[in-house]
């Protein structure tokens, strides 16, 4: 079966490493500069995507509108139950650790090709779990509530953005996006309800 693919990865070598795996597997990958475009095409099939910023997560929700048939595979930095989650409720057909090895990278992709996903059980229950109360809000991940307490000892923004090698303005958005969702008003609000919670 013929299947038209693309990698995207913000590393040069990590990018060549995955189409190199794909190419052994028996697959002729691209790496297209305008994801997007690619994407409007009319054979497109698999996009093996990156999601390492708030940024990557909006252009797989934007490539899920952009094409419904769209087979899309997520790679994520850190695995975690609630990254997972969160990339197959945004349209990932699989998840995986960007640092799979070569052999588990092609076993699951060959998976996906055929129409099947691997999806560990932690996360399945996750996914089938009831709805929880609203109210609660998700729990940071580590490098959230890592930013947390900086901000409670003290630490600029900046200082923050320089340790996790975002931009300020950048890092003044992930921490907006985090206040969202955990139902904080403010900066303030957020650091008193991270208290109260235990995450600092």
């Amino acid at each position: 079966m013929l299947v038209r693919i693309a990698v995207a990865d913000p590393l040069p070598v990590f990018r060549h490493g995955v189409v190199e795996i794909l190419r052994d597997a028996g697959f002729e990958p691209e790496t297209p500069d305008d994801l997007f475009g690619w994407v409007r095409d009319e054979q497109t099939t698999v996009v093996v995507l990156t999601l390492k910023s708030e940024a990557d997560w909006r252009t797989l929700e934007g490539l899920r509108r952009t094409a419904s048939d769209l087979v899309l595979i997520a790679l994520l930095e850190e695995m975690s139950v609630r990254d997972s989650v969160r990339a197959l409720r945004a349209g990932a057909a699989c998840v995986m650790a960007r640092d799979a090895t070569p052999a588990a990278f092609r076993e699951r992709f060959r998976a996906v090709v055929r129409g099947e996903s691997v999806v560990p059980v932690d996360v399945l229950r996750e996914l089938t779990a009831p709805a929880t109360d609203p109210a609660v809000p998700d729990e940071p991940s580590p490098a959230e509530r890592h930013w947390l307490r900086g901000l409670a000892q003290g630490a600029t923004v900046g200082r923050l953005a320089a340790e996790a090698g975002y931009s300020e303005r950048m890092m003044f958005r992930l921490l907006r996006d985090l206040y969202t969702r955990m139902g904080a008003r403010d900066r303030t609000d957020a650091l008193i309800m991270a208290q109260h919670r235990g995450w600092l």
